[in-house]
């Protein structure tokens, strides 16, 4: 600060610290000090010894003081005048902001960091998540997921428990692409509206709907859906996602003060959160090599999407639900295609 003289006299409110009474006082320099007088308060303190905020906007300025003390001022023009007379400059952070093009690439770089984050940096968190957390805790959060969505969407299975046992049984029977199998468990529901669907819960729960069964040509597609799922749970791509969703959830209900409703939607959160892109192809060719090993085309995971696209279209004409398969794991044309060309 420099020692330079100015006559220039700014109003101010002055708080002590102790309470909230407000004082009326006048800001002045004294050389290199900053003097605050009226009513009852004269105080002159080394201006180097000042916390002075940065101004922002129509926001008062505020001096604060050592002990605790403080100052707003209003009057933007004269305090500036004032703190130049001083020799008191503000920092290049202050320049930039009253420049709109350094604004508005602060804008831009702060929108571009917050999509890099979302693409490559909660993918990222949530994969090394989904790898340390304790498999007490997954099995945990996969059994409750899997209560709650019984009792909001699925009923027990009314497939008879031969048909069911013997599924699970021609599954159990099939190589695996490394000959790893990562533990798994198959579960059935009858899925209501939900309709014809299989997921993986995080603790490797594979969920299958009667629906699903019903829809498939043969044993075979259904068997590939399973290979596809069992792709998933190696992928532990569930509860990469979950732990994604989750933190978005999480952020958005602290966001908007209602963190209750995240917790109500928490289990419809796997069906509609959709697996990405990435996770469906890894899913995609972890059942084409398993299905290849164990002299099954792949291209039956392929006829299985056709149907359940089919029914997808079906159950929109019919009455507005998207509620599926399709959901969840979003088929496509080129999905398709690519497990008809690997069966080649």
């Amino acid at each position: 600060m420099s020692t330079s003289r100015s006559d220039a006299v700014v109003a101010a409110d002055y708080y002590d610290g102790r309470s909230a009474r407000v004082h009326r006082v006048e800001l002045r320099l004294a050389g290199d000090r900053l003097a605050v007088s009226g009513g009852d308060v004269e105080r002159i303190e080394p201006l180097a010894g000042l916390r002075v905020s940065e101004p922002m906007g129509a926001t008062p300025r505020l001096v604060k003081f050592p002990d605790g003390a403080h100052c707003e001022v209003r009057d933007q023009a004269g305090f500036a005048a004032l703190l130049g007379a001083s020799g008191h400059r503000d920092g290049w952070v202050v320049h930039m902001q009253a420049r709109w093009r350094w604004a508005l690439l602060a804008i831009v770089l702060s929108v571009a960091a917050v999509l890099a984050g979302y693409r490559w940096g909660l993918p990222a968190a949530s994969t090394w998540l989904a790898y340390e957390l304790p498999e007490r805790l997954v099995n945990q959060v996969g059994g409750s997921t899997l209560t709650l969505l019984d009792r909001s969407l699925f009923a027990p299975s009314k497939l008879p428990a031969a048909r069911r046992q013997a599924l699970v049984a021609e599954f159990a029977a099939l190589a695996t692409p490394d000959g790893r199998r990562p533990a798994y468990h198959i579960v059935y529901r009858d899925g209501g509206r939900v309709g014809a669907n299989a997921f993986t819960l995080p603790d490797g729960t594979i969920v299958v709907t009667d629906q699903l069964v019903t829809l498939a040509g043969n044993d075979q597609e259904v068997l590939a859906v399973l290979a596809h799922e069992l792709g998933h749970v190696e992928g532990r791509h569930s509860l990469r996602m979950l732990i994604q969703s989750s933190i978005v959830g999480l952020v958005v209900a602290w966001y908007m003060g209602d963190v209750s409703s995240f917790a109500a939607g928490l289990p419809t959160m796997l069906l509609e959160a959709g697996y990405s892109r990435d996770h469906e192809r890894e899913a995609d060719a972890y059942a084409a090599n398993m299905l290849r090993r164990n002299g099954i085309p792949a291209a039956r995971l392929g006829d299985m999407l056709v149907r359940l696209e089919a029914a997808h279209r079906d159950a929109v004409a019919s009455d507005g639900s998207a509620l599926d398969y399709l959901s969840s794991h979003p088929a496509s044309r080129e999905r398709i295609e690519a497990l008809r060309g690997a069966a080649r």
